[in-house]
C-alpha cells in the first residue's frame, strides 16, 4: 500500500484546528517476527507522523505473538482512519483496536 505525501490541500492530510484534532490509540496483535516492529511503524511515518507512544512487547508467554500501543494525537478522524486500515494491510496482524478521541 503506498500513501500519497502529505499537502495542505489534501483534506486527509491538512491540518486540523484544535476542534478537529483528535488522539488516535492504536492496539495491534501480530505475529512476532524480526520484521514486524518495522512494519508497525511504517504507516505513521509514511504520513510524516510521529508516534507520541509507542510499545510494543511479546507478552503470550511463548514469544508467539506481539502487543502493540501505539498513540498520536493532533491527526484528523480522516488520517486516524488511513493509519487504521494501513495496519490491517500488515500481513501477520492479527487484530487492530482503534479509538480516536
Amino acid at each position: 500500500m503506498s500513501f500519497q505525501e502529505p499537502s495542505s490541500t489534501h483534506a486527509a492530510f491538512a491540518q486540523p484546528t484544535s476542534d478537529q484534532a483528535v488522539q488516535a490509540i492504536f492496539f495491534v496483535t501480530a505475529t512476532a517476527d524480526p520484521g514486524m516492529v518495522q512494519r508497525l511503524v511504517e504507516p505513521f511515518s509514511k504520513l510524516g507522523l510521529v508516534p507520541a507512544r509507542v510499545h510494543i512487547s511479546s507478552e503470550d508467554g511463548r514469544g508467539e505473538e506481539l502487543s502493540a500501543d501505539l498513540r498520536v494525537a493532533g491527526l484528523t478522524q480522516q488520517t486516524a482512519h488511513l493509519v487504521d486500515k494501513a495496519l490491517r494491510r500488515i500481513v501477520g496482524v492479527r487484530q487492530v483496536i482503534t479509538l480516536a478521541e
